[in-house]
């Protein structure tokens, strides 16, 4: 009877899961993020189109040098003692006077611009005689320059004085006009004892060769 009765054994509940929540490191969070920004960054600077910079030149300044005007002091003129009308058969002779305004000279040049195609120059002679002068036919006009001897140890202030005479021969007929105009760095000057150059006033001749 003991043997048939048997104990009974109360049934085991069944196993229940644990589920253990793992806690994220700080440290992997802001790796994490820093990662996830650099790329970000990485694909917006490659998807972004260069655009190209303007180049914008260089300027240039340039500075204009300041001329200043030279003082003009007494002056020189040209003229004809034999009227403005001319035979095309006959020569020309003009003379150049100046006036120095006290100052004492000892040279002086002198630059004659005219029409080429209508004179032909034959010679300059001065006027002066302590003066000598020499002559140099340019291309485009003549030029004299007369130096005061050394031995001449005389005052030579200038008041409307004839200094030289200048002869051409007319080659057409027409209306021209002599000048006594600066050719580039030659112009009609005078210098004095010192050496210093002095700019005087200049004027021009208009003739007729017929």
């Amino acid at each position: 009877m003991i043997d048939q009765i048997q104990p009974t054994i109360p049934a085991m509940p069944p196993p229940q899961t644990i589920q253990v929540e793992k806690k994220r490191s700080p440290a992997m969070v802001i790796i994490a993020l820093i990662l996830v920004v650099i790329l970000g960054i990485f694909i917006y600077i490659s998807t972004q189109k260069k655009t190209p910079t303007s180049i914008r030149p260089n300027r240039v300044t340039s500075t204009i040098p300041t001329v200043t005007p030279r003082p003009i002091v007494g002056s020189m003129t040209i003229s004809s003692s034999g009227g403005i009308r001319f035979s095309k058969n006959s020569a020309v002779t003009l003379q150049i006077k100046a006036s120095s305004e006290g100052r004492q000279v000892v040279g002086y040049d002198v630059v004659v611009t005219y029409d080429k195609t209508a004179f032909d120059f034959v010679k300059a002679t001065s006027l002066m005689d302590d003066f000598k002068v020499y002559s140099y036919d340019r291309p485009t006009y003549v030029s004299l320059s007369a130096i005061k001897s050394l031995q001449d140890n005389n005052v030579t202030t200038w008041n409307n004085q004839s200094l030289s005479e200048l002869t051409f021969q007319p080659k057409k007929t027409g209306t021209y006009i002599f000048s006594l105009t600066s050719v580039g760095k030659e112009t009609s000057k005078l210098v004095d004892e010192k050496a210093e150059t002095i700019y005087p006033s200049t004027g021009q001749l208009q003739l007729e060769v017929y």
